[in-house]
């Protein structure tokens, strides 16, 4: 895909550094069009002591479109591409408004997550609109050129220096230590109507809206743990599946929005082995 020649450029990036407490942190420089004769430079530096990925991603994109409400106008410029290696952002930028409509729900009925962001790209979208100015979004993958290396390195080391800023709208959630290995986020667990005992490491609190359960699945018959998915249930049932413990749960039957429905009781967890530590020799 070429881009417009005569459009400004806004490159974001996001950073999470999840072995070390989850400092976090975005930024976004600008590339002016030739016609400009303007250099490049940055104009989002944003890190704080917690948060995630996804959020420091919608966080580099909100806060670059702010920056250009502050700064228009220029002169024969009318789009702005939002530069970014979160295909997630890059394939819903008209979809943003059909899930305010909808309450903040894909059409499935799912919660869309950081809806405080995803509001405040889209506020900044429209106002950019009503003074002449188009933003799309472009996926490119990331660090493939000399602008995606500086920004994913601006990023990293705004997460690096953290805690300068505060994110508001972060809820970090509760968590308890993972029984599967590897560093690969949760997936939407295919409900269909189950009954299974989970074993739960992760919550995320919403406020007025069902909560989001990380957990993995304990086969009773081999005494082992598979998988890390996710599920949705309310926040009085989210207080009974406490973290670390085996229950033994229903789900609903829509693979599109699971939800666990009903707790049917506890699930004894084998105890988990410890590494013994090796001493060293002098």
């Amino acid at each position: 895909m070429s881009l417009d020649p005569r459009a400004i450029q806004i490159h974001t990036d996001g950073s999470c550094y999840m072995e070390q407490d989850r400092i976090s942190g975005c930024a976004a420089f600008v590339v002016y069009p030739d016609h400009l004769g303007l250099p490049e430079f940055q104009i989002v530096d944003y890190g704080c002591a917690e948060n995630t990925n996804i959020r420091m991603e919608l966080m580099a994109c909100a806060k670059g479109l702010e920056w250009a409400l502050e700064n228009e106008p220029w002169q024969d410029v009318t789009r702005i591409y939002i530069v970014t290696d979160l295909q997630f952002l890059a394939n819903n930028r008209n979809n943003i408004q059909y899930w305010k409509k909808n309450d903040w729900r894909y059409l499935s009925g799912e919660p869309v997550a950081h809806e405080d962001l995803w509001d405040a790209i889209l506020k900044h979208m429209n106002k950019l609109a009503k003074v002449g100015l188009r933003v799309d979004f472009h996926y490119k993958k990331g660090k493939k050129d000399a602008m995606g290396k500086k920004v994913d390195q601006a990023a990293k080391a705004a997460a690096q220096r953290g805690g300068f800023d505060a994110d508001f709208g972060f809820k970090p959630g509760s968590y308890t230590r993972s029984m599967v290995p590897g560093r690969g986020s949760a997936q939407r667990f295919h409900a269909s109507g189950q009954t299974l005992v989970i074993r739960p490491y992760k919550k995320n609190p919403r406020r007025k809206r069902e909560e989001k359960v990380s957990f993995h699945i304990f086969d009773e018959t081999t005494q082992s743990y598979k998988g890390k998915f996710y599920a949705y249930t309310s926040p009085g049932l989210s207080i009974e599946l406490h973290k670390g413990n085996g229950h033994k749960v229903l789900f609903n039957a829509d693979p599109k929005f699971p939800q666990i429905l009903q707790r049917i009781g506890n699930v004894q967890l084998p105890k988990p082995v410890r590494k013994k530590k090796t001493k060293s020799t002098p």
